[in-house]
């Protein structure tokens, strides 16, 4: 052990004083779920977007009140618990997915992508049974695409006779609406400046195809905007419904006119804070073309995302069927209670979960002092014991990483190519008398309580965290920044998205996604032209700026992925990454989401990898959802 690492004992003794607050939190919730009372009328209340102003109803009318909801019974109904607010949903008349505030709490499987991709598969398992997938490729709404010889153009072919919920012909006029909608309201609307960066144009040459021409050449574009895996991708909206509205506050919510009209087999019928409820249209487009069987189910209820040990308390009364991710130790306690639940580690041993693409980091802003100088952040680096925040934090159920992508074998070679850089400058080196070095040279001294201060001034250090995400081992982080000298705290306020990305957070814990099947949409978080000034919201948060690194980035996004050339583009990407480093590694992330067997059957596992049972992720749900069968 080396001579800066405390004994797990004493080191648990100092993290109490950390986690005493978040002990007390936990602790005031253990009552019991209110279950769904489906005949309440729904509620009347306009929530406000994350962190800023609430969608304006202005100029639409009022909502005409939708009629009382029957009961069904629970062994004909999937419960969730999921979202992105705590205890209370905030989305209840927003169902805009291009809208700040638009949550997933179920516009995520009422509406269908064009592809799925599903990250966990394999040579044997790609796609659930009765869907047809190769490598991961799911084709759903659309049947095939290719583009031309230099990714300069893609064409997209749609599956024929899917319709919208209210019976019209779902089209390619709905994507090129979509597209151009969000390219004239860039960056204003979610997926918007991504639009606006590589669409140079997009026609429908018939009812059945869409064509893009690009601004550049972009190999990316398909897999990144048109294949949902797990958060990636966006819906297509229906144009005879959109088309003439303010796109910058539509809702989309109107239970008595049918909205949201989708094209997926769910229909909203009940919207409170405590529950959406959505129910089965029986005259959905795939059961009547034969593309795929009705759901099993005929009512889905969506609750409210909870904390870690009221969520592992309601799996364990199989009160729920699924919930949003749980931690290790919260998982152990329930599958004891509950021997009717089931991970996605057939085994039902740690580490439980399947690897997630949302490869957790300990960010900067690299626009404001100190994080504006890479020699803080890797002072910062040096004082971060990773091995030790998955032996506590994990109870060693996990895997630290040293690069900001997911640990799925197809991102074997990736890894293995980075290994030069990181030999030159490793990144998992837990070393604090380097430091001491680094902020001594840099003019700050230890005060009288081992803080560091300059000009009568410590070096603050307030972490923020996503409300409801890494309180297990945020006090352990904490905690070892202390030790290092920083004086280091965290907090996790309901409008921590919107303080990040305006940059009005100098430190974060969160994640980076994208890097799926190659590292080229992780990487792309931290081009330069996602680096809005301070005060405006940035796509990514990190505001770091190298303009080598930039041009590599921008030649990898032109490149197939897989070739000699991408591999080369890549090294040379992380020979500078890995010096600068615009944010710190920390773990990576797992989904571990207990399932409840005693109403369905056919959940994901490890023998079965057709996704994963995230209830919250677009590139999931829709696909486990239809898979279910009654237990």
């Amino acid at each position: 052990m080396s001579k800066h690492q405390l004994h797990r004992r004493e080191f648990l003794i100092g993290l109490s004083a950390v986690s005493l607050g978040l002990l007390a939190a936990c602790a005031g919730n253990n009552q019991a779920i209110e279950l769904p009372t489906p005949t309440r009328p729904a509620a009347r209340t306009t929530p406000a977007a994350a962190g800023g102003a609430a969608p304006t109803t202005a100029g639409q009318p009022a909502p005409a009140a939708a009629p009382p909801v029957p009961p069904v019974p629970r062994n004909q109904t999937l419960i969730v618990s999921v979202s992105d607010t705590l205890n209370q949903m905030d989305d209840v008349e927003l169902l805009n997915p291009f809208l700040a505030g638009a949550r997933r709490t179920g516009w995520h499987f009422s509406y269908e992508p064009l592809f799925f991709y599903n990250s966990v598969w394999n040579d044997k398992v790609s796609a659930p049974p009765d869907l047809k997938g190769q490598n991961g490729e799911i084709p759903y709404l659309a049947e095939s695409y290719a583009y031309n010889p230099d990714f300069t153009e893609l064409t997209i072919k749609l599956r024929p006779n899917v319709t919208w919920s209210d019976g019209q012909p779902f089209t390619s006029k709905d994507v090129v609406y979509t597209v151009n909608m969000l390219k004239e309201n860039a960056p204003k609307l979610n997926n918007s400046f991504e639009m606006k960066l590589w669409v140079k144009e997009i026609i429908a040459p018939d009812p059945l195809s869409a064509k893009f021409t690009f601004n550049n050449p972009n190999p990316q574009f398909m897999f990144q905007n048109f294949e949902w895996c797990q958060d990636q991708g966006f819906a297509i909206v229906p144009e005879h419904i959109f088309a003439g509205k303010d796109q910058t506050t539509f809702t989309n919510f109107d239970l008595a006119k049918g909205w949201p009209v989708s094209t997926g087999p769910w229909k909203l019928v009940f919207s409170s804070p405590e529950q959406k409820i959505w129910d089965r249209r029986d005259d959905w487009w795939g059961a009547k073309t034969g593309f795929r069987k009705l759901p099993a189910m005929k009512r889905i209820i969506v609750l409210p995302k909870f904390e870690d040990a009221k969520k592992a308390q309601i799996l364990a009364a199989g009160e729920v069927d699924v919930t949003h991710n749980i931690f290790a130790a919260d998982t152990e306690v329930a599958l004891a209670r509950n021997p009717k639940l089931q991970v996605f580690v057939s085994s039902r041993k740690p580490p439980y979960g399947a690897v997630d693409g949302w490869v957790n980091n300990l960010h900067f802003n690299c626009s404001k002092p100190p994080y504006d100088d890479k020699e803080i952040r890797w002072a910062v680096n040096y004082a971060m014991n990773r091995k030790q925040i998955i032996e506590v934090g994990f109870k060693g159920a996990g895997e630290y990483t040293v690069l900001p992508l997911p640990a799925y074998p197809v991102m074997k070679p990736y890894f293995e190519a980075a290994q030069d850089a990181l030999t030159k400058t490793p990144v998992d080196v837990y070393d604090p008398n380097r430091t001491a070095q680094i902020m001594q040279a840099k003019g700050w001294k230890k005060d009288g309580e081992g803080f560091w201060a300059k000009d009568g001034k410590r070096f603050e250090m307030q972490i923020m965290l996503l409300p409801g995400f890494f309180t297990n081992f945020a006090p352990v982080l904490v905690q070892q920044m202390r030790q290092a000298g920083f004086d280091a705290s965290f907090k996790s306020p309901s409008n921590a998205n919107t303080l990040i990305a305006t940059g009005e957070v100098d430190i974060w814990l969160s994640g980076i996604s994208g890097g799926f099947r190659d590292p080229y949409l992780s990487l792309n978080h931290f081009h330069s032209r996602y680096a809005a000034p301070n005060g405006e919201a940035a796509t990514y948060a990190h505001r770091w700026k190298n303009a080598d690194f930039d041009k590599i980035i921008e030649e990898m996004g032109r490149t197939a992925p897989g070739s000699n050339r991408f591999m080369e583009l890549y090294r040379q990407a992380m020979g500078i990454w890995i010096p600068e480093l615009p944010t710190a590694p920390t773990v990576q992330w797992y989904q571990i989401c207990p399932v409840n067997t005693v109403y369905w059957k056919g959940w994901p596992n490890d023998q079965n990898n057709y996704t994963t049972p995230a209830p919250w992720h677009r590139g999931a749900a829709g696909l486990f959802i239809g898979a279910l069968e009654p237990a």
